[in-house]
């Protein structure tokens, strides 16, 4: 074995308790970065057998390799800043040493390879257990998936038959490999980064000890607040922040990413809490009918235009049939409403914009008209001719919903943003058709029932007679006294209506073919289905996140206790002078409350940042309004202070049953 191997060998071995960090800190690195690795292996074998491998191929490489990629990103720079660290301490440790074999001919190059030697050993160590470790928490993660997939499939089973999902645990050797490699790139990185330099120190200041300590002309101030507040020990704490700011500067970094990262895992659950409140609105009904039509999407050769095209559309006369069908089941309420929402633009002129709508949205003065899209809305003739007589008009109207809202910052704003009462709106399709259709009255949100909830997008929404129109789809909500019976009763209507022939009702082709799906479901179900589906993911984001903050402690406790440890000279001559053991815990308890305090300084605000940034990006398609995840931030508030007043509290114990004489007259304090 080479000398350089041997020294580092030897130094793996003096620092076991560094050594021990440093090992948990690669492992956990390992663990992660294999657990994803695997996961996109399981979920690609998910994928081909659910659409084919021919198929699945280019759908596998977007939905799953570009997620793990990034998740490895995530996962290395984080390691690499931990990791790193610890190598930085170590190195920074052995400066003396270092001077010593360079005045006896060590290079750079030696020098260097010592430390890269250590984390050659460690990985060697490290990496294998990793790779284990991360296999079992693959294991423990598809178990999980599949628990929450057991009560989706037997839910979903009632809505669309012959549709079971199951993830099998896959161990991919080229997953395997990737993370080995990865994982080995980021041991080698974070220890190459200190030891070029720990090479560039001249031998006669490695001699002396000078090691990363600066001698400056500047007076160290403490602070009067800080000294008035928290007394001598205080001032201490707060010199020994800014004289050590390197050896706290990782530590600040891991437990700032720990609290973006919590905080953003909040205002996601939170995102979601709101989104599920705008799609469920509170309705009166149990049971669910759908029918849905396929769309083609294609381009319109006279106009160049996109257009989209109803493959199987359902026609008024249909639609009522079905209605007064359900409607005559016992003891059960049908509202029926359909529509189309992806035919037709309309064309608003200038004069028919609310002054509201024009402030808010900065038109053009130039512009005389605007095009926009436009959303045919129709109900069952019982409910319609119940909303006619609310806007004022008779039957055969065609009724504008007047209303938009959406969220800027947070905060929603409702309007009512046309002037169409009494005109006539113009309607285009792709193909350059135009029709007419005049408006006779008005409805807005106060006015409608929650089934007719409008979105939060600009959009012209009309509500007229179902004969008159086509839809692409059509829902009836009902609320039977009979569920069980009903769901029975309407699957035998909608076969009826609709009938599918000979093909599986519910498999890929059949839709394809046919043009349409018809479901019957409970509502209750359908939200329970969602409430798992957000479960899963949250399971595993924050899972993900925390093994990820994990790795950030271990160099928080690493670097806290190798701080303490390095200092126990500076401790010994404190207390030679009159510093009790109180004082000496009081102190290490300040310089732990002040790096958390600097560390929430910059995580708090940069989480915030980062919600905000979260809720544009999700903002650009769903307006949601914004809600500071307040109690991820308390909890990480918490966190913070009890991790590092603990790890410091640790380290303080042993430092402060030393031998004051024999520590003052060790060299090197460790």
């Amino acid at each position: 074995m080479k000398l350089t191997a041997r020294l580092a060998y030897s130094q793996i071995k003096i620092n076991r308790s560094r050594t021990v960090w440093t090992l948990l800190g690669i492992v956990l690195s390992t663990a992660l970065i294999t657990a994803v690795c695997s996961f996109a292996a399981s979920g690609g074998a998910l994928l081909a057998e659910l659409f084919g491998a021919e198929r699945s191929g280019g759908t596998a490489a977007a939905l799953l390799l570009v997620p793990a990629g990034v998740l490895s990103a995530i996962i290395v720079s984080v390691s690499v800043v931990v990791i790193s660290n610890a190598f930085r301490v170590s190195a920074g440790s052995r400066i003396a040493q270092f001077g010593v074999l360079k005045s006896v001919g060590a290079t750079k190059r030696q020098i260097t390879a010592t430390v890269i030697y250590e984390s050659i050993f460690l990985s060697a160590a490290g990496i294998p257990v990793g790779i284990v470790t991360g296999l079992g928490i693959a294991f423990a993660g598809v178990g999980v998936a599949n628990h929450f997939l057991v009560e989706i499939n037997s839910l979903v089973d009632m809505m669309i038959n012959e549709l079971i999902i199951v993830v099998d645990f896959v161990i991919a050797w080229q997953a395997l490999i990737a993370a080995a490699l990865i994982s080995f790139f980021t041991v080698l990185l974070s220890a190459w980064l200190p030891a070029r330099r720990a090479a560039r120190f001249a031998a006669i200041d490695g001699v002396r000890g000078a090691g990363e300590v600066k001698i400056e002309s500047k007076r160290m101030r403490s602070g009067a607040l800080t000294q008035k507040l928290f007394g001598f020990e205080g001032a201490l704490a707060a010199k020994s922040m800014k004289r050590n700011k390197r050896n706290f500067r990782a530590s600040v970094i891991s437990l700032a990413v720990g609290v973006v990262l919590f905080i953003n895992l909040g205002a996601l659950s939170g995102a979601a809490d709101a989104a599920y409140d705008m799609l469920y609105p509170d309705i009166d009904a149990t049971v669910i009918v759908d029918y849905t039509s396929l769309r083609r999407a294609s381009v319109n050769e006279t106009t160049g235009k996109e257009e989209s095209i109803i493959a199987a559309p359902v026609d008024g006369g249909t639609a009522s049939a079905v209605t007064a069908k359900l409607r005559g089941y016992e003891n059960t309420d049908i509202f029926g409403t359909g529509g189309d929402n992806r035919t037709y633009n309309a064309v608003v002129p200038r004069e028919m914009l609310s002054p509201q709508m024009l402030e808010t949205y900065f038109y053009s003065e130039e512009r005389p008209e605007y095009e926009m899209s436009a959303e045919i809305i129709v109900t069952d003739e019982e409910n319609y001719a119940a909303l006619c007589s609310r806007a004022g008009v008779p039957p055969g109207s065609n009724i504008l919903i007047n209303h938009y809202g959406y969220y800027d910052n947070g905060r929603e704003t409702v309007l009512e943003p046309f002037l169409f009462a009494g005109r006539t709106a113009r309607l285009i399709k792709a193909d350059g058709s135009v029709r007419e259709v005049p408006v006779h009255g008005e409805l807005t949100r106060k006015d409608i029932p929650n089934e007719l909830l409008p979105p939060n997008r600009k959009t012209l929404r009309l509500l007229v007679p179902q004969r008159q129109w086509d839809m692409d789809g059509y829902l009836w909500y009902a609320d039977p006294a009979d569920v069980d019976g009903f769901i029975n009763y309407a699957r035998a209507v909608m076969a009826e209506a609709f009938p599918r022939g000979s093909e599986g009702p519910y498999s890929e082709s059949s839709y394809m073919e046919l043009g349409f799906d018809t479901r019957v479901y409970e509502i209750r179900d359908y939200m329970k289905v969602m409430n798992i589906g957000v479960a899963l993911v949250a399971a595993f984001m924050y899972g993900f996140v925390a093994l990820l903050t994990l790795i950030g402690l271990t160099n928080v406790i690493s670097t806290m206790s190798a701080n303490v440890r390095m200092r126990s000279r500076e401790f010994a001559v404190l207390q030679s002078v009159g510093m009790t053991r109180g004082g000496l815990k009081r102190m290490l308890s300040l310089e732990s409350v002040l790096c958390s305090a600097k560390a929430l300084s910059i995580g708090l605000p940069l989480g915030a940042a980062v919600t905000l940034l979260v809720y544009g990006s999700i903002g650009r398609s769903v307006d949601l309004p914004y809600v500071f995840p307040w109690p991820a931030l308390l909890e990480c508030v918490a966190g913070v202070f009890a991790v590092t007043w603990a790890a410091t509290r640790f380290a303080a114990g042993s430092v402060s049953k030393q031998n004051i004489a024999a520590a003052i007259r060790a060299e090197g304090g460790i």
